[in-house]
């Protein structure tokens, strides 16, 4: 689909995200703990396979809040996409990319990431959780609008450049 309508998603907190994190935490905890008793591993070997479990696990606790957006709203003006960080506020406009991590059908996982005045990419890579009971009435309208393509714009020598 070229040119979905304009529209504007609330984005709030991915609540599940966090228990999602735990969840692997406890899971790969257990694999290390069937591994440490598969193979009767002990002294360096297996300090060093709980320090790597440690790091990793303290790695990702300490990424993912980064992460992810915080309250504001995703918007897509017809051309482009923007972000909103405080729905009061109009000057907090920045032009962001957007892309599909996944889709449910009732969710969507959005890789989002900041653009320059020249529209290319700057900056972190975050992460948006959407649901469609947020606002169902602009669900569909959303959704068309992830997978629109952005518009063509010509070059100043005649080549087309795809828009954000």
């Amino acid at each position: 689909m070229v040119n979905a309508p304009p529209v504007v998603y609330p984005v709030g907190r991915f609540a599940v995200g966090r228990i999602f994190l735990l969840a692997i935490c406890g899971l790969s905890a257990v694999g290390m703990v069937n591994w440490q008793i598969q193979t009767l591993v002990s002294g360096p070997k297996l300090w060093a396979g709980w320090l790597m479990w440690a790091t990793c696990a303290l790695s990702a606790a300490l990424w993912a809040p980064r992460q992810a957006l915080t309250h504001g709203r995703l918007g897509w003006s017809g051309e482009a996409w923007f972000w909103q960080a405080d729905a009061d506020t109009v000057d907090s406009t920045q032009a962001v990319a957007v892309s599909v991590g996944l889709d449910t059908g009732q969710g969507l996982l959005l890789w989002v990431q900041p653009l320059d005045e020249r529209g290319r990419a700057q900056g972190l890579r975050t992460s948006a959780w959407l649901q469609s009971g947020a606002m169902p009435s602009k669900w569909h309208g959303f959704r068309c609008a992830v997978y629109s393509r952005p518009k063509t714009m010509a070059l100043s020598d005649g080549r087309s450049q795809e828009g954000v």
